[in-house]
């Protein structure tokens, strides 16, 4: 797969050689024709005027084709030039907009969570804290999906306990169990937003209080990493599931979370699968790391 800046590269390198190619066809056209007028006035000496009349118009047609291939080749050069300029726009404005809203998601989740600790039985604070947190995953995946063609993962040592431990402040309401503790060689970010991804499916697809984390090792520095949940599970054709825009019903989501932890792992050196063996519903990754 073809990365943004390799496409950008094969793009320019197609239309010069294009232009290329066709000005040298039209100059090779026009010299052949010459010669052959040339020719043809050595044999028939007495019609010297039909055939200078013949040289003027190829030359001229010539140069006149030559001319409007240079023409559509600088044009066509200037269009992808125009719309590369408004793809790194569009890129560094929603750059731009996504950290200003990442930033205020951030200051409204303390400003709820503080809010919660005065009131811990609130309803209302407990949505609204649960509310923003969706979002910040919702935007987190947007992000990741609209850089997957130039995406650049930092893979480090992250333990896997530090990082549920978090997820636990932020999924109160789901009960998150870790039977082995693990270090995973991944970027963080990337693993935070996976195990997110999993988790709300867990709760708002499935119903889920609880998931299970089992990590298991296969041998040469690899780990089998499941998360299992006791919801209702999943009762359509599970092999459709992580295609993006995916919906097996009308209620269904658009997909992009599955999607997104197929991504990441798969950027990751990993592998995603899903279970069709279990009662509810389990997502299995299978990437380096070691157990402690």
């Amino acid at each position: 797969m073809f990365s943004n800046k390799n496409r950008e590269f094969l793009k320019w390198s197609a239309i010069i050689f294009w232009l290329v190619f066709t000005v040298v066809f039209a100059l090779w056209w026009v010299a052949l024709g010459l010669r052959h007028i040339e020719i043809l006035a050595q044999l028939q000496p007495d019609q010297l005027d039909h055939w200078a009349r013949q040289r003027r118009m190829i030359f001229w047609e010539g140069i006149s084709w030559i001319v409007l291939l240079m023409i559509g080749g600088g044009l066509l050069l200037l269009l992808v030039r125009r719309e590369r300029q408004r793809v790194l726009r569009i890129k560094e404005f929603f750059a731009s907009f996504s950290h200003e809203i990442k930033t205020s998601l951030a200051s409204l989740r303390l400003q709820a969570e503080a809010l919660q600790d005065e009131s811990p039985k609130s309803q209302i604070l407990d949505r609204l804290v649960g509310d923003t947190v969706r979002l910040q995953l919702q935007l987190e995946n947007s992000l990741f999906l609209a850089s997957q063609d130039n995406l650049q993962l930092y893979l480090q040592p992250v333990p896997l306990n530090e990082l549920i431990e978090r997820m636990r402040e932020q999924w109160p309401m789901l009960k998150i169990e870790l039977d082995r503790a693990c270090i995973v060689e991944a970027d963080e970010r990337a693993m935070r937003t996976i195990v997110s991804n999993l988790l709300q499916n867990a709760i708002v697809h499935g119903g889920a209080t609880k998931v299970v984390v089992h990590a298991e090792s296969l041998g040469d520095r690899q780990l089998s990493i499941s998360l299992t949940d006791n919801g209702k599970g999943f009762s359509g054709t599970k092999k459709n599931l992580g295609q993006l825009f995916y919906r097996p019903r009308p209620s269904s989501g658009s997909g992009m979370g599955l999607y997104i932890c197929r991504l990441l792992l798969k950027k990751m050196n990993g592998t995603f699968d899903l279970s069709e063996d279990v009662s509810g519903f389990q997502a299995r990754m299978r990437l380096k790391g070691v157990l402690t």
